[in-house]
């Protein structure tokens, strides 16, 4: 279906509903702007306000008294100097201190197995539990051991009775003094056989073999165990290693005395000393050593652990939060310590050597 072509037209400006158009248009633009204008002018005004409002304020005493101190000559001379010496105390300290936080605590970990074979009767410790050296652990069935104590010890009676006899008959000169040295090294076999069997029988009962606490318990009442089966571990003694850098060892001496941060107890700082440090740096014992006679050659600072132990004072009453495998952060003291010792000190030293640590 055909429809007609739609044509633009240009709207006349002379016609009524235009310029009635236009006039709406114009006032409403005209009231936009006065309404604009008011509202800046009331903001201006609000502004102006507010200032003379602040400048009537009493101003703040606290704000005058510091103000004029912070413009004090004396003050400003007097506030120079205690940075100065503040900034000195810490160069001072730093320069005979030495620190790392590559450090942990280690300690003697005593893996408890069973010597025998044999059924758990009972087991006397329990996790975390402090025992002394010669306490019981745990205690096997010794049934079949206490039988081959019997067997031993009839066959030990047998051979001294037949040795008694032999001695008899060789009085008599029935039999040869060879016969007397069988008879003889026959005893003494079944001597040794009879000790072999009460040492099987002794190790039934498994005892503690230091001073320590029990950790890693695998062992219950009625399980099966094995020769060499790993049952607990006794923790004993524990010491800081601290892996320094090459460069900080220059001043450093067994001896010297120690403050030691320790993560897991916060605000506490404990005391010990140096004891000993490596026969070479942690590279020198890695699984894979480095060879620096292949290749390019780029040097690295090393490490080298440096073992120190605690003053037993100083831990009273944390030593069950001290435990082998914490991070902590060891401050060595650069003054004193013994120039020509290389050995450690004996491990059970239980206070520091003043004379070494001044």
């Amino acid at each position: 279906m055909f429809s007609p072509p739609i044509f633009m037209t240009t709207p006349n400006p002379s016609a009524p509903e235009f310029r009635e158009g236009y006039k709406a248009g114009f006032h409403e633009g005209l009231e936009e702007a006065h309404k604009q204008e008011k509202e800046k002018h009331d903001d201006e005004q609000k502004k102006e306000e507010e200032k003379k409002e602040k400048e009537k304020a009493p101003k703040s005493e606290f704000k005058d008294k510091v103000g004029r101190l912070l413009r004090n000559r004396v003050f400003q001379v007097v506030a120079a100097i205690v940075v100065v010496l503040l900034l000195a105390v810490f160069l001072y300290e730093a320069s005979i201190h030495e620190s790392t936080d590559d450090a942990y605590t280690a300690g003697h970990i005593h893996n408890i197995a069973s010597r025998v074979t044999g059924t758990v009767l009972e087991v006397r410790v329990d996790d975390n539990q402090t025992v002394r050296q010669g306490d019981i652990l745990v205690v096997l069935d010794p049934t079949d051991y206490q039988v081959q104590v019997d067997q031993a010890q009839a066959n030990y009676e047998k051979a001294q009775a037949d040795l008694a006899r032999a001695t008899q008959l060789q009085s008599g000169g029935a039999i040869s003094k060879a016969d007397i040295d069988t008879y003889r090294s026959a005893g003494e076999v079944a001597l040794s056989k009879l000790k072999d069997a009460e040492d099987q029988f002794e190790y039934c009962v498994i005892r503690a073999p230091s001073d320590g606490r029990v950790g890693r318990k695998t062992v219950e009442a009625g399980n099966r165990i094995n020769v060499g089966a790993a049952l607990m571990a006794v923790v004993e003694d524990v010491w800081v290693v601290a892996n320094f850098k090459e460069t900080q060892l220059a001043k450093m001496r067994p001896g010297q005395e120690v403050r030691i941060s320790i993560d897991a107890i916060p605000g506490r700082k404990f005391r010990g000393f140096v004891d000993s440090w490596s026969p070479g740096s942690g590279s020198t014992f890695a699984l894979l050593p480095p060879d620096n006679a292949t290749g390019n050659f780029t040097k690295i600072v090393q490490r080298v652990p440096v073992k120190i132990r605690f003053d037993m004072e100083s831990v009273r009453g944390f030593e069950n939060r001290i435990v082998p495998g914490l991070s902590c952060e060891p401050s060595v003291l650069l003054r004193g310590g013994e120039e020509n010792r290389s050995e450690p000190m004996n491990p059970q030293q239980q206070i520091i050597p003043i004379k070494a640590a001044r």
